[in-house]
């Protein structure tokens, strides 16, 4: 997810300014390739694979790009599989001219060998799409709120470290730029600073993965507590929270 955010808002910033777009691959990823859907010639069909993100950008111009957008679902039937690959489902959409909207769905693959990752986007139709792209509000209030409920139920199922985790991604919220990302060394999405507040407050409280993460030992600790419907709610509403943040962060601007 953090990688379609960063390919869009990339894109998203060379649109607006008419200038080349500028992408630097993370540490862990190896190749990124992007197969378009087949066109039909006049007497065959041509089926595109750009080798990495400035060659995709640059075939998607040729096409007509006019805009896209980062998507992603709020709501998941399974938190459990988030700290699996290629299980957020995460989307890079592109709006053509004529109407014609398609995305780009990605499979992530371990090289064992070189010790990273090969990402291969494939490009689909977004049939029956909607007249209008999509709309995000900008969500803080209702973020902070959520993050104030779960940080308290935190402290009462003595799971105090998610509780820092939660009151750090409050603060960024509220104005502190000591961004996580900045310490694990990943690079920013270019979009402006108001909404890397939103982005990187969404990227700290994003606590749902595997072994070690919010789904792990949380959900037993508040049961022993008595506290399973409110922890179930209270996850849930703050993955919906995340998403909305992301969603407006990358896409609004």
């Amino acid at each position: 997810m953090y990688q379609i955010c960063c390919i869009t808002a990339a894109a998203k910033k060379a649109l607006k300014e008419k200038s080349a777009l500028s992408y630097t691959p993370l540490k862990y990823e190896n190749r990124i390739e992007f197969q378009f859907l087949p066109e039909k010639k006049m007497f065959s069909t041509k089926k595109y694979k750009a080798e990495n993100v400035l060659a995709w950008y640059d075939y998607c111009l040729k096409k007509g790009l006019q805009d896209l957008m980062f998507l992603v679902p709020v709501v998941v039937k399974d938190r459990n599989i988030l700290g699996f690959s290629n299980t957020t489902q995460s989307s890079l959409t592109c709006f053509y001219e004529g109407g014609k909207v398609t995305y780009f769905s990605a499979q992530w693959e371990f090289d064992s060998v070189q010790k990273m990752w090969n990402i291969f986007y494939t490009e689909h139709e977004w049939k029956d799409a909607p007249l209008g792209k999509p709309h995000f509000e900008n969500n803080i209030d209702s973020f902070k709120s959520v993050l104030s409920e779960i940080k308290e139920l935190a402290h009462k199922i003595d799971c105090d470290d998610f509780a820092v985790v939660f009151q750090k991604s409050l603060d960024i919220l509220l104005g502190s730029s000591d961004y996580t990302d900045t310490k694990c060394h990943m690079l920013f999405p270019e979009i402006p600073e108001e909404n890397l507040l939103l982005f990187e407050a969404a990227s700290t409280a994003d606590v749902f993965g595997a072994m070690g993460s919010w789904n792990d030992s949380p959900p037993y600790m508040a049961h022993e507590k008595g506290m399973d419907k409110e922890y179930e709610f209270l996850s849930s509403e703050l993955l919906k929270q995340v998403r909305l943040a992301t969603l407006y962060a990358i896409n609004e601007w």
